[in-house]
């Protein structure tokens, strides 16, 4: 069962910063495409699928914050917490999966006229995508609702996560060092991997939209993304182990951390894809989410305020939503004959899709976990699934 914890309200504000900025980078290659912007502002919304990374570090940390203390061991308790994440994840996923039917469903119809083998191999994300299985295929991952591939990942980390809590949680701060160092380097040992070997002969310059059948399995597959989430877990039981001794972070530290990861958003094109895309940042990402609970700085009240609280707990919509809303917003424009660039139409796409996540959280998202919990309730007998909003 999770353990009753304060909740982390700067996370949650930087958990919007995160999601937006994977928002702006689909925005900048979906809607602008063959438009590029200046050198640096180009770098920062190019890796937008950084974020990505960051939500498996922040996963991880999540989790073991909240179940590391008490891990659900039994049976009955790993039952109740795959309830409580499947009441998590699985609404709002299945209202975006249901806002992309259309336009996916064309797109297979269109695929068969074209090349019926094709279409045939992306029909089976009508199977894989509502079972959370469609990113262990290179060909689904992106299938249906792009930006649901990273829940089909999430899904191995929920289904691992009681098995690793009981054998993690029981970590000193040595073990801990040696166990963030190793997936550190699981982490990156694919990718790095990859580059030299180079199999889909790109020559060295794979990127998201340079992508061959190996590149999408590195990027998509869960197993090859379960260490970033270990090494989140791992930052989550060294957080609780220095709860009480460890004093306030500094605010020039978290700035440097800040710093570091803008420069190397900013710089992305001179990094290697395969690494960035793949954790290459996670150590740094795991130090922030350490430190920022603990800062009393200004930029930490910010995260923490009111506004920035309610979009973080939205962000997790505004992920799942804002693919299959902006190209339905980009079929509307098309029938009107509007420019989708133009910067009325960037505006009402940007404010419609974050209201939207909001709509979404509040009518869909809290509603139906309450529901689904309840009904774990009557039917098990036992008390629900108590997960804070954080998780």
């Amino acid at each position: 069962m999770a353990s009753s914890r304060q909740h982390l309200d700067a996370l949650t504000g930087l958990r919007f910063l995160a999601a937006a900025h994977v928002v702006a980078y689909h925005v900048y290659h979906l809607v602008f495409s063959g438009t590029e912007a200046p050198p640096g502002l180009h770098g920062l919304l190019d890796s937008g699928y950084v974020g990505v990374s960051f939500f498996f570090v922040l996963s991880g940390f999540i989790l073991g914050y909240n179940y590391l203390e008490r891990p659900p061991g039994t049976r009955e308790a790993r039952k109740a917490f795959w309830v409580a994440r499947f009441a998590r994840v699985y609404p709002v996923y299945a209202l975006g999966l249901a806002i992309a039917a259309p336009a996916f469903l064309k797109g297979l119809r269109d695929a068969w006229l074209e090349d019926p083998s094709e279409a045939w191999r992306q029909g089976e994300a009508l199977v894989l995508a509502p079972l959370l299985l469609q990113s262990w295929m290179p060909w689904t991952a992106l299938a249906w609702n792009g930006a649901g591939w990273s829940l089909a990942v999430e899904a191995l980390f929920y289904a691992t996560f009681p098995f690793l809590a009981g054998r993690l949680g029981r970590w000193g701060t040595r073990g801990l060092a040696v166990g963030m160092g190793v997936a550190y380097l699981a982490a990156l040992g694919l990718p790095a991997l990859y580059i030299l070997v180079d199999p889909d002969h790109t020559g060295g310059v794979a990127s998201a939209y340079n992508s061959g059948p190996w590149m999408l399995a590195l990027r998509f597959n869960p197993l090859a993304r379960l260490p970033e989430f270990v090494l989140g877990i791992l930052a989550g039981r060294f957080f609780l182990l220095r709860a009480e001794e460890a004093p306030r972070a500094r605010p020039w530290v978290l700035a440097a951390l800040g710093g570091a990861v803008i420069a190397a958003l900013v710089g992305s094109t001179s990094l290697p894809f395969p690494l960035l895309h793949n954790g290459l940042l996670a150590p740094v990402f795991a130090a922030l989410i350490v430190l920022l609970p603990r800062s009393q700085g200004p930029v930490a009240r910010l995260l923490a305020s009111r506004p920035l609280r309610l979009l973080g707990e939205a962000s997790y919509a505004l992920y799942i939503l804002h693919m299959p809303v902006m190209f339905a917003w980009k079929s509307v424009l098309k029938r009107l004959g509007a420019s989708p660039t133009s910067a009325w139409a960037v505006s009402a796409l940007a404010v419609g899709t974050v209201s939207l996540s909001v709509l979404a959280y509040e009518r869909v998202e809290k509603p139906a976990r309450g529901w689904i919990r309840a009904r774990w309730t009557d039917r098990a007998g036992q008390p629900a699934p108590g997960l804070p909003p954080q998780a």
